[in-house]
């Protein structure tokens, strides 16, 4: 690899260091490792004068093994097949003679982000947080465009995002009891709500809509489950970490694991509830 490329790979990553990418849900559609056994040089090669710079097929960095993971990925109607690389500072690549490629740590359908920085370069980021540059071997254009569910109302939609598929909450329309000194009691139908995410720390998406979201743990009485409300608040609200990825598009988890029972996703102007049920 030439010292110019291998500093665009160090000024790319100081570029996306300086602005914050915008970050797409996206799918893996394939995971290849590849390993490339050293070439033996043209025997033309031979015949360059010293001094003159030799053409790709006679550079060292052309001729040498390489070893690197190959994910292709679907972002909205464009596929990628890219190389995750480790990103260089401008030290590592005065001192490096290729780009450091690193194992994605990824599979078939993993959940990932991913940021396009140009048409040779995009970011992933999986559901650990961890973040990766790559560099772009190749893309194309889909016959179709893959997105989530619309929203089947002018309300915002949530739903779970699970094993790169979007997967429908229990939606129901609560019922709300005055209980004094200004707080409501929200009463939901059923005891126990059919929908059970497979992870403890799930990830949902907000679809359409920017009002506030609130994740809250529900009281089981008989057949019903309740949540006591204050100034439009719940009384039980669960963290959770919230991030903006487009500006219809919103994703956000919890802080910490949730443990056993029934939960309520609220949203700000709307009477409807979205529940599930973590065992």
């Amino acid at each position: 690899m030439t010292c110019s490329r291998i500093l665009l790979f160090a000024f790319t990553g100081l570029a996306v260091s300086a602005q914050a990418p915008l970050w797409e849900l996206g799918k893996v559609v394939a995971v290849d490792e590849v390993s490339v056994p050293a070439k033996a040089p043209d025997p033309s090669c031979q015949a360059i004068p010293k001094g003159a710079t030799p053409p790709a097929r006679c550079r060292a960095s052309n001729l040498r093994a390489q070893h690197y993971w190959r994910v292709t990925v679907e972002v909205g109607n464009r596929r990628f097949v890219v190389r995750p690389y480790r990103a260089l500072n401008l030290l590592d690549a005065l001192n490096q003679d290729g780009a450091d490629y690193v194992d994605p740590k990824l599979t078939a359908s993993s959940p990932v982000e991913v940021a396009i920085i140009s048409s040779k370069t995009v970011r992933l980021k999986t559901d650990r947080g961890q973040e990766m540059p790559a560099i772009v071997d190749s893309q194309e254009l889909l016959s179709k465009t893959v997105a989530p569910p619309a929203p089947t109302s002018v309300d915002s939609t949530i739903v779970l995002l699970e094993n790169s598929d979007f997967h429908n909450l229990e939606v129901q329309e609560f019922k709300s009891q005055n209980i004094g000194d200004g707080a409501m009691l929200y009463t939901f139908p059923g005891s126990a709500s059919s929908i059970r995410p497979a992870s403890k720390t799930p990830v949902f998406v907000v679809l359409a809509g920017d009002g506030i979201v609130e994740l809250s743990r529900l009281q089981v009485g008989k057949g019903t489950r309740e949540l006591a409300v204050t100034k439009s608040h719940s009384a039980s609200p669960v963290p959770i970490v919230m991030t903006q990825v487009s500006s219809t598009l919103r994703k956000f988890t919890v802080k910490d694991p949730l443990p056993p029972g029934e939960y309520v996703i609220l949203l700000e102007n709307s009477n409807l509830g979205f529940l599930f049920n973590v065992r």
